[in-house]
């Protein structure tokens, strides 16, 4: 089972199905489930974002999670270092923190998470990034973890229990 290597301790798998997509909860190491969320990224109403243009053919979405317990900050999301588009193709930019905004709904700022990445099957991975790699570039079977073709991230607000469905849903590759 593939994960990132930066959500191994915090992603508790709940599915992972056998074309490369796993969905699980993020959990602190600490056991919070209850987090802040900053991100940067293009408003979609009612509570979603995408990708952001940022300078010339360049773009940006990014999402961190707080725990609200123990105040450990993790980054979720990296337009810039995950998706295939913006790592790969060179299409993604990184923003610094101080870019990034709180996500709230109705007032609430308090969020459980749950993610969803897909990846590229195996053997597309091997043609594509190891047998033919971009200009320049070279991969080994071990990038296939951090180099994801989806991302969802859904939202529930941890007092009402509203749910901001896809607020991060994006096509990477």
């Amino acid at each position: 089972m593939l994960i990132p290597g930066h959500l191994e301790k915090i992603l508790r798998v709940s599915e992972y199905d056998d074309r490369g997509t796993l969905t699980g909860n993020i959990v602190c190491e600490c056991g919070c489930k209850t987090f802040g969320i900053r991100y940067f990224g293009k408003n979609y109403p009612p509570h979603c974002v995408g990708v952001q243009a940022v300078e010339d053919n360049r773009y940006a979405l990014v999402v961190k999670a707080s725990c609200r317990n123990c105040g450990r900050e993790f980054e979720l999301f990296d337009f810039a270092e995950h998706a295939y588009d913006g790592f790969i193709c060179g299409d993604g930019v990184s923003v610094p923190d101080s870019e990034l905004v709180d996500a709230a709904a109705d007032d609430e700022r308090d969020f459980e998470v749950e993610m969803s990445i897909e990846f590229d099957d195996e053997e597309q991975f091997t043609e594509e990034m190891i047998e033919n790699p971009p200009d320049g570039m070279s991969f080994t079977a071990d990038n296939r973890v951090n180099i994801w073709s989806w991302v969802v991230i859904n939202l529930k607000c941890s007092e009402s229990g509203k749910k901001l469905k896809d607020f991060v849903n994006c096509e990477l590759a």
